[in-house]
């Protein structure tokens, strides 16, 4: 497995106001989120960093945590990390350069490392004990997401907290092609037995794969060494969404699959 790769150039001179806003008219965005006081970013997705890390149970006051943020993209969630006092890191595929995360490092003056790679390269070994890691809009675009939680578990000190949301399986499933199946869903998908649907990278038209229910959710997290604290979950206009923390609170993610006799 290749290892992580690292952007994280030194800070320099802070750019002006008009630097920034022509940096922001140079940058493919995908992100629209504010990076200073009167200037935002230019994506098609809007995300209120302060509000959405409150809603995912992430501490004001992150003075002396080592958190990293999984999925970044341009970077609204890694930035208002940092400025509640982490020492907050990226993690993504995308090119930090490719998109707008360099540029928005740039304009607000971040610290803030990126690493370049996938949730599965992922490990105890690749960057020091985490204290926080944020995992959001990612499980359900992953092949293996039982293995994305284990890597993370591996690199979280005990105690430490994941920050969770994503798609989830509520009220509504589809077929393989892509139709609504017809059932009323509701009770299976809120009861306490672990299901999960499964798709081959095609559900409501976009990259996904498994969609699981609360249930099948916590047995990912508890598999994987982490008892949840909080979950919600968010419907409105047809949404299926969960999210909450958890608690790491076992070393023991990476047990045999099977007890040997």
């Amino acid at each position: 497995m290749s290892e992580l790769v690292k952007f994280a150039p030194e800070p320099g001179v802070a750019l002006s106001d008009d630097e920034s806003r022509a940096l922001v008219d140079q940058t493919q965005w995908y992100h629209l989120f504010q990076l200073r006081d009167g200037l935002m970013s230019k994506g098609e997705s809007f995300i209120d960093a302060g509000p959405s890390l409150d809603a995912l149970g992430v501490p004001k006051d992150l003075s002396g945590k080592l958190a990293l943020d999984i999925g970044a993209w341009d970077g609204p969630l890694t930035f208002e990390l940092e400025r509640r006092g982490a020492e907050a890191m990226a993690l993504d595929i995308q090119d930090p350069e490719r998109i707008g995360f360099a540029s928005a490092r740039r304009i607000i003056g971040s610290r803030a490392a990126h690493y370049r790679g996938s949730v599965y390269q992922l490990s105890g070994k690749e960057l020091p004990p985490l204290d926080l890691v944020l995992f959001r809009g990612v499980y359900y675009h992953l092949k293996y997401p039982l293995l994305a939680f284990e890597n993370i578990s591996s690199a979280m000190k005990k105690g430490g907290t994941l920050h969770f949301e994503g798609e989830a399986f509520l009220h509504y499933a589809e077929t393989l092609d892509g139709a609504p199946s017809g059932i009323d869903w509701g009770a299976l998908a809120r009861s306490e037995a672990p299901v999960c649907l499964s798709y081959p990278n095609n559900y409501r038209r976009s990259s996904n794969w498994f969609v699981p229910n609360a249930a099948c959710l916590r047995g990912w997290m508890i598999a994987s060494g982490f008892e949840v604290r909080e979950m919600s979950e968010f419907t409105e206009d047809g949404a299926q969404r969960l999210y909450g923390w958890a608690e790491k609170v076992s070393d023991q993610s990476s047990l045999l699959e099977h007890p040997l006799y």
